[in-house]
Formats: structure tokens, sequence, C-alpha cells
């Protein structure tokens, strides 16, 4: 009498078979429970002070320093506060949350209802639903305005934007503009990178 030997004439293992097959089933069940992982869209490469810019290429200034433009900022900062802005879209630098006197500005808008929207690199995320308070969303690593800063106010009639971008090191063009072309060129930038917050810059009222 002859006993058929299943598997060991072909070199297979049932029990390393069936381990192989359990693998494959996981990981399909796992692609489908996480389709975005696949499916997850490129970060925006649009920069946003390259937009504008390509609308007022008279404002460009030469690359400045973090401190020389401290105040450059500051001036848009001021212009935001008054009367007027609804709209506040800020690029921060450096990573981290903004610093405490940015913060209380962009804290005073929020209270005055005006949407605020902070992006920058590892930016603690805060997106309260009723928008009370700024919305902090964090940059993607791969997106190209982690190498910019910036402050975009509108309103129904006002448009202010400062923005630069890095060159070097400490080194950043610059332009400080109320164009309405470059200030809505420069906002449409931003608001791509937040699409869940269904933000549209608001129009100007004549």
């Amino acid at each position: 009498m002859v006993t058929e030997r299943v598997g060991t004439d072909t070199g297979w293992d049932p029990a390393v078979g069936a381990d192989e097959s359990a693998q494959r089933l996981r990981a399909a069940v796992l692609a489908l429970r996480q389709p975005q992982a696949a499916k997850r869209a490129p970060a925006p490469r649009s920069s946003v002070y390259g937009r504008a810019a390509a609308a007022v290429p008279d404002d460009v200034h030469a690359p400045s320093t973090t401190v020389q433009l401290a105040a450059r900022f500051r001036n848009a900062e001021t212009t935001a506060l008054m009367a007027g802005t609804s709209l506040c879209l800020v690029v921060l630098p450096t990573p981290g949350p903004p610093p405490p006197e940015l913060a209380r500005s962009l804290a005073l808008l929020a209270s005055g209802s005006a949407v605020v929207v902070v992006l920058g690199p590892s930016v603690p995320r805060d997106v309260p639903a009723d928008r009370s308070r700024p919305l902090l969303v964090p940059l993607r690593a791969d997106d190209s305005l982690a190498g910019e800063w910036a402050l975009v106010a509108c309103g129904p009639a006002k448009r202010v934007a400062f923005l630069a971008r890095a060159e070097a090191e400490d080194s950043w063009s610059w332009l400080l503009t109320r164009d309405t072309i470059a200030v809505q060129r420069a906002a449409t930038a931003l608001l791509e990178r937040v699409p869940f917050l269904r933000l549209r810059v608001p129009p100007l009222v004549s």
C-alpha cells in the first residue's frame, strides 16, 4: 500500500500557504478600510508670494532679514485689526503656535466676527466648529508654504497683504500691497490649503 504524501514532493507547506493567504486577505481589508492613504491628493505647490508678485512686480522689494520685516508684518497686522476685516489668513514662518502678541491680535479679530485661519509648520491643530477663535491648521511637510510668511486681510472694502518667501537663511523676498488682484490671488492660494473649511474670499463692495 502506497501512502500519498501531501505537500512533501512539491515543497509546499499547507501551514505556510494558509498564513500567506491570511496576510494577503488582511492587506486587502486594510486597503479597503483606509483608501485615503493611497488616494491622498498631493500637497499644493503654488507659491502664494509668487502668485501675488506676478500681479504687482513693482511692489516686490529686495530681500530683507526677519528682524527688518517684523515692522512690515506689524503694519499689515494693524490694518487687519481695523474695522472691516471679515477674513484674515496667516502663514507663520517658524514651527509651532503663533507668538503671544500675534495670538492676541488674531483672537481679537476672531472675537469681532472675522474668520481667522493660521497655517504653519507644526501648528497645533485647532478647528472649532463655531469659528469663535482662530482656526489653526498644520501645513503638510511637502507644502511649498513651509518656506513662506504671510498675512492677508480681506473684507467688503478691504484688501491688504504682507507676503514673503525665503530665498536663503534669514533672507526673504517680500511685498506689502493693497492691490485687489494681488490680494485676491494670495487669499485664493491660501484657501486652497483648507478646502474643508469651505471659505471664500469676501467680494468687494463698491
